[in-house]
């Protein structure tokens, strides 16, 4: 079967981040499944995967229609993946000439207006437009092209596939399969801390910035001020002066005694080392860029609880394995890193939690079955 994928900025940055990172793991799997892959995409000096071809072009937006049709004629794929948007659907007449089955890969979170709402109150505008596309296209016309022009839609977060069969309808089928993950990479360590303690250790991965909810972070650290709660924070590629404005928010909200600050970039098996020495993992994402952060899934494998945001796919990510907090709210994160600091009994439910949580999820290879199913048959 011949199978292409079309995604934008295909490069080696972006290979452990979504929607990249399933694509790519995707794309090699079939392949080894005896498919042939192909990706096509906008950047000149694409990621190389083993066995996976590749093609640039100079854009896959509506504009750059007639080229893209081109290379797909020439490719003449059994089956396409995509990555729709509103923008995409309305304008990419591309996916109307290919005679193949068309899958969308819907990476792309759909937020409500309140959502958004308190999202905007602590981010830049730059930070929610993009977020508010799927809200101003109409139903009728999301229904209309995605009729169109997708035979089936897959999403990472059930939450994400509720909202898209309630704006679509019967009009196109929506199916979720969540991303996989190598346990072995994630090994499991259980009451690795005594629950009777009277302090707690939290740790902060990833990008230190708003959306990821960095400030909300240490905004609910000012309300454990007399507490013996400490964060560390992994400041993914931050250096020397990235860091400075972290700082100084520190110092301003006086936790310098509560805080830590880390940056630069940190190999895989001291990440887990750091995961499994935090009590907790802190994830309280304002919006959540591709609607299901892979980060929890990992935490929770290594049998680390996570407290994250009531939003996008994080309440089914982490279920028993943790809590979600009210969106957006820094005195509720509080509220709640408090009863954990002084309940044992839920410091060993949450640590059983990630057991169960663990025990379902899947691996990649099952996860590729289930692609593949879809690929094939469209189911």
């Amino acid at each position: 079967m011949k199978i292409s994928f079309c995604i934008y900025n295909f490069v080696d940055e972006k290979l452990p981040l979504q929607p990249w990172l399933t694509i790519r793991i995707l794309a090699e799997g079939l392949v080894k499944r005896g498919h042939h892959v192909s990706i096509i995409t906008d950047v000149q000096n694409p990621s190389e995967l083993n066995g996976v071809s590749l093609v640039t072009v100079a854009s896959l937006r509506g504009t750059n229609s007639l080229e893209v049709q081109e290379v797909l004629k020439k490719i003449n794929p059994d089956a396409l993946v995509f990555l729709p948007t509103p923008l995409s659907l309305a304008t990419t007449s591309w996916l109307n000439t290919i005679d193949c089955r068309k899958i969308g890969f819907a990476s792309y979170p759909f937020y409500n207006f309140k959502e958004l709402y308190i999202a905007i109150k602590k981010l830049a505008w730059s930070d929610v437009q993009q977020y508010l596309r799927h809200i101003l296209i109409p139903k009728m016309v999301w229904k209309a092209f995605s009729k169109r022009r997708v035979d089936v839609l897959i999403s990472q977060s059930s939450t994400t596939t509720n909202r898209l069969q309630e704006i679509l309808g019967n009009s196109t089928k929506c199916l979720f399969i969540p991303p996989g993950i190598d346990k072995e990479a994630w090994p499991l360590v259980l009451n690795k801390k005594d629950l009777n303690k009277k302090s707690i250790n939290l740790l902060y991965l990833g990008s230190a910035i708003p959306i990821r909810g960095f400030d909300l972070a240490l905004e609910s650290l000012v309300f454990l001020i007399d507490e013996k709660v400490n964060l560390r924070i992994l400041a993914r590629a931050a250096n020397e002066t990235t860091l400075k404005p972290m700082l100084d928010k520190v110092k301003k909200l006086g936790l310098q005694e509560h805080v830590e600050l880390v940056g630069g970039w940190i190999e895989r098996n001291q990440l887990v080392t750091e995961i499994h020495n935090a009590d907790a993992v802190l994830q309280p994402f304002l919006l959540v860029p591709s609607e299901l952060p892979v980060t929890a899934m990992e935490v929770i494998s290594c049998g680390t609880p996570v407290i994250g945001s009531k939003i996008d796919g994080m309440p089914s990510t982490i279920g028993p394995a943790g809590t979600v907090t009210k969106h957006g709210c820094p005195k509720a994160l509080a509220e709640t890193i408090k009863e954990f600091l002084y309940s044992s009994s839920l410091r060993s439910d949450w640590s059983e939690g990630c057991l169960s949580q663990r025990a379902q999820m899947q691996s990649w290879d099952s996860i590729i079955q289930q692609w593949e199913n879809v690929l094939e048959n469209g189911s």
